[in-house]
């Protein structure tokens, strides 16, 4: 590799995902690329892709622009796939519209039944949509995700109860005065009766004038989610290409 080449491969950001890792029981990482990687993305990968292949790194993610189709095809030629068109949303804060059900935030003693209710209505995730990743690997990583989000990396862990059942769970993480919509979810016998938007509008109400904002992001193809918050309000953002490399020398 020539000292230019060196110098630019440096610059590929590539850091372990320690939490899926242990989920998983083999490495997995994330790759950020350079604004100003090009065309020829592909041949800078060629030494970072070796260490994956003996280091046995078995996933790595990628999320490049949508409209970066240079960058996209160089990572397909290198050996990623794409797994999903991510849509970010973003609303300025505001009073909460026709929250008419009680919501709040969760109890300790309701993790298990969010998380049995998250492994039943997540499919569209990147995971869950990648069939080189296996379903009871996908499944165990949303499972410690919800658990973790419960236990306080949420800073609004918020559900919906009728008649003393959870409905449906609002995860929400907080970056300075954006709030983020990290899982949403209605359990089954609640869904088509509005459970979702009354969910947004409890994040609006819980954290009213703390925050600028809220941004949530879900797949381009997942349209029941996209009319849900267009008709909230809601305005696309940015989209955004996932891609995943699989090794197919490790086993999760």
């Amino acid at each position: 590799m020539t000292a230019a080449g060196a110098a630019y491969s440096a610059a590929l950001d590539c850091r372990e995902q320690t939490f899926e890792t242990g989920i998983a029981g083999q490495p997995v990482a994330k790759l950020t690329v350079p604004d100003e990687a090009g065309s020829n993305l592909s041949a800078q990968l060629t030494d970072i892709m070796t260490g994956w292949r003996d280091g046995g790194t078995w996933l790595v993610s990628c999320r490049v622009p949508a409209e970066r189709a240079d960058q996209i095809n160089a990572l397909e030629s290198a050996g990623f796939h794409p797994v999903e068109t991510l849509v970010t949303f973003y609303q300025s804060t505001r009073p909460p519209r026709g929250l008419s059900i009680e919501t709040g935030p969760a109890r300790a003693d309701e993790t298990d039944t969010c998380v049995d209710l998250a492994l039943n209505a997540f499919t569209f995730d990147r995971l869950h949509r990648d069939p080189q990743v296996p379903d009871a690997v996908a499944d165990a990583i949303r499972a410690a995700w919800v658990r973790n989000d419960m236990a306080g990396r949420a800073a609004a862990p918020l559900v919906a109860r009728i008649d003393g059942q959870v409905a449906g769970f609002n995860l929400c993480l907080l970056t300075g005065r954006t709030a983020v919509i990290d899982l949403i979810a209605v359990a089954a016998p609640f869904r088509r009766q509005g459970i979702a938007g009354q969910m947004i509008e409890a994040a609006f109400d819980h954290f009213r004038e703390t925050i600028d904002g809220i941004r949530v992001g879900t797949q381009e193809d997942n349209l029941a989610s996209m009319r849900l918050y267009e008709r909230a309000g809601f305005a696309v953002e940015r989209r955004d290409v996932t891609l995943h490399w699989v090794n197919p020398r490790v086993t999760p």
